[in-house]
């Protein structure tokens, strides 16, 4: 086995031609390998056709014919002109050749059809070879296309200018503890959930922290079972969306102002039940993050889908982060953040709590949880990407913290109103999702005062 790491412009990319080696001896069929892999790196093209056999065929689905090595050993350097390429060339019992690529890089340029995107990319290829009097004979290869494609479509807020904003650390958390639901209490104090456990906080203007309640069913963040979001009805009960693998305890809980606690909704155990509000019916909508919204209505006893449509939902196969996630009820709407597909979308409820047809509000914020101001303006957090951002039905309009602010993995928002004026509340898990290099894991409560 031979192992190299190349760090040169990426038709070394293409070095990952592969072919699968019957007709020529194991040595031979290696060498041959060895130098296409060299000729690659040095972007040569004309030493890679002198490889070529004149009968060559590019078995590979995409490039068929002699053209097609070439035209992907383009492709790759053109959208990723300083590619670094890790690579191995592999020796089967049988004598098959076999070169793995990986490719990383910033793309420059298109790549799939897709727009590049601001991180770095991460490909990787895997090709088989056979070679014949002593040049390349066939090739056959594959890219994961879907690993690719969810890097390139990966989402990425809007391009929004930064509004100058004051950004007050109020409290700091234990390292470790993930802050996930966040409305406001009374006096204006919060009431907070901590990511997998069974425990509500109550937090006061102050930053004092005291137990406010603790749901009867087990909970381990280890294993995933807990408390995910929360939500105040009309009558003053509290509604949680709990995650258990213990089925009697997945769904919707409804604790009441008496401190009674039940789950009055069992939700499938493929659900993901998630971000979660109450309209003035007392109706309550659950955003299930792997797909659709479900209702439950005071009296039954268990919830029904209300909505499942593609412009709630994440992407099918390519998806690589939640479907529905934040939701909120405002003004006869139920607001949802989808968080795979960087879209604000909302439906409108209808004069029997059926749901209407849902529309885009803006693109371009991957959302993990929001809450409205008086003039509903959406200020939307995006957890991985380190920022709140304010939004409204013209878009993103501007970034008002982000990680500069101390704003790093915000998990969850709400808008407090007080005598002191109106403050937005953003809490953090410090990075603990998607660390920060540099920054140590501290989950924050801060407050952006409004007005």
């Amino acid at each position: 086995m031979i192992v190299r790491q190349l760090k040169t412009p990426l038709r070394a990319a293409l070095l990952g031609t592969a072919l699968l080696a019957f007709a020529a001896p194991a040595e031979a069929a290696q060498d041959i390998a060895k130098r296409l892999a060299e000729a690659l790196a040095a972007n040569d093209s004309a030493a890679v056709s002198t490889l070529l056999a004149e009968d060559f065929k590019d078995q590979s689905e995409d490039f068929l014919g002699q053209g097609g090595l070439l035209l992907q050993l383009d492709q790759f350097r053109t959208a990723l002109p300083e590619a670094a390429v890790d690579y191995r060339v592999v020796k089967s019992p049988d004598g098959v050749i076999a070169i793995e690529r990986t490719l990383r890089g910033v793309a420059t340029a298109p790549l799939f059809g897709e727009a590049p995107p601001p991180a770095p990319l991460t490909i990787k290829t895997m090709d088989f070879f056979t070679v014949k009097g002593g040049r390349i004979a066939t090739r056959e290869g594959v890219v994961d296309t879907v690993g690719a494609l969810q890097q390139l479509t990966f989402p990425f807020p809007a391009p929004a200018p930064k509004q100058p904003s004051t950004v007050e650390e109020v409290v700091r958390f234990q390292p470790g503890q993930f802050p996930e639901g966040l409305i406001p209490g009374e006096n204006g104090s919060l009431l907070l959930t901590m990511l997998f456990d069974n425990k509500i906080l109550s937090i006061s203007a102050d930053g004092t922290i005291t137990p406010y309640a603790e749901l009867p069913f087990p909970s381990d963040p280890k294993t995933r079972q807990g408390t995910m979001c929360i939500a105040r009805a009309p009558d003053g009960a509290i509604f949680i969306t709990v995650h258990s693998k213990t089925p009697e305890a997945h769904g919707l809980w409804r604790l009441d102002p008496d401190g009674t606690a039940r789950n009055v909704a069992v939700l499938p155990q493929d659900a993901v039940p998630n971000g979660v509000d109450v309209d003035e019916k007392g109706r309550v909508y659950i955003a299930d993050s792997s797909g659709g919204v479900w209702q439950w209505r005071p009296g039954d006893d268990n919830a029904s889908k209300w909505l499942d449509t593609p412009i709630v939902n994440r992407r099918p196969f390519i998806g690589n982060l939640p479907g529905p996630n934040g939701l909120k009820v405002h003004k006869k709407w139920v607001y949802v953040a989808v968080s795979d597909t960087s879209s604000f979308v909302r439906i409108p409820i209808g004069k029997k709590g059926e749901a209407g047809e849902a529309e885009l509000v803006a693109h371009g914020a991957p959302g993990d949880d929001f809450d409205f101001d008086r003039n509903d303006a959406a200020y939307i957090t995006t957890h991985p990407f380190n920022s709140v951002l304010k939004v409204t039905d013209k878009g993103v309009e501007s970034v008002i913290a982000n990680a500069e602010d101390g704003v790093i993995g915000p998990t969850s928002a709400a808008i407090v109103d007080t005598d002191n004026g109106t403050a937005l509340y953003v809490v953090t898990d410090g990075g603990l999702y998607a660390p920060v290099p540099g920054v140590d894991i501290v989950p924050r409560l801060m407050r952006i005062p409004l007005d």
